[in-house]
């Protein structure tokens, strides 16, 4: 199946994302694919798919949202230890744990803090699912039976029923 990717929002997405690659290659990560913009889509605000290996986590990329098509990829030999250096950043729109021990991944989703966790998967957003982040990713959600709330104007009504029968 064939995979397509549009455009950023704009070229200062892109220059903001071309920066994040080029600090972490600085810090000693490894390309593994993409890292520029295609040169046949040269009329838009177009990224290859990125993928980086070895990301330090004082890397801008694990601090800052990048909003584009790269992939840090960091490894770890603890699980606590992993949770706890997502967990080290001011954002939390969504994070993702791939893993074969379904339990092991529902723990890690858990303590993630995030809006949205993807286990074994990347699509989050659907029209059934609230969508929105925790910390400075954003307050509350939209979409989903959850999103009907900023809707509504909730009223408490206490009643108390006294039947005619008395």
């Amino acid at each position: 199946m064939p995979t397509h990717t549009g455009p950023l929002i704009h070229q200062r997405a892109v220059d903001h994302a071309l920066r994040l690659i080029e600090d972490v290659l600085a810090k000693g990560a490894e390309l593994l694919a993409g890292g520029k913009q295609p040169e046949a889509l040269s009329d838009g605000s177009f990224l290859e798919p990125t993928v980086l290996m070895n990301v330090p986590d004082d890397a801008a990329i694990m601090i800052e949202e990048p909003f584009a098509p790269v992939a840090p990829i960091s490894t770890f030999d603890d699980v606590e230890d992993v949770i706890e250096r997502a967990n080290n950043t001011p954002f939390g729109l969504a994070a993702y744990v791939f893993s074969y021990d379904s339990a092991l991944a529902i723990k890690t989703a858990e303590r993630l803090e995030a809006g949205m966790v993807g286990i074994n998967e990347t699509l989050l957003a659907t029209v059934e699912a609230p969508f929105g982040g925790n910390k400075e990713s954003g307050f509350g959600r939209e979409g989903g039976s959850l999103g009907i709330m900023d809707y509504l104007v909730p009223k408490y009504t206490r009643h108390l029923l006294i039947s005619r029968d008395i």
